[in-house]
């Protein structure tokens, strides 16, 4: 995780996480991937919002970090579940959505026969 930041992180940049946890559900590891628009920045794949607010320790607003909750089961995310709920912020909510997309990768890989 990056360092943290004291700021509060941008309006943009909250509204960008939201979406990038909302399309998750339709993202595959086999395509490119959704892009989100951030105002002002262009479009950025999961992976690069990610980047941009895990250094954010705000609060998750509550249907975000629900949403990012439901994609995630006792096996094999206890972990990740235990620190969203320990620490329900920005920064550990991109943790964890990376790690999601982590898996999904190599079960992706997995399902078209590559190691």
């Amino acid at each position: 995780m990056a360092e943290s930041n004291a700021d509060p992180i941008p309006k943009e940049l909250a509204e960008a996480f939201a979406h990038a946890v909302l399309g998750f559900e339709l993202w595959h590891p086999q395509h490119e991937g959704q892009q989100i628009s951030i105002s002002g920045r262009g479009y950025h794949s999961i992976d690069a919002v990610c980047g941009l607010v895990d250094k954010f320790t705000d609060p998750l607003p509550k249907h975000v970090l629900e949403k990012l909750r439901s994609y995630m089961h006792d096996q094999p995310h206890g972990d990740l579940i235990a620190e969203l709920l320990k620490c329900p912020t920005y920064a550990t909510g991109a943790v964890c959505l990376r790690r999601l997309a982590t898996i999904d990768l190599r079960h992706g890989a997995v399902e078209a026969g590559q190691p």
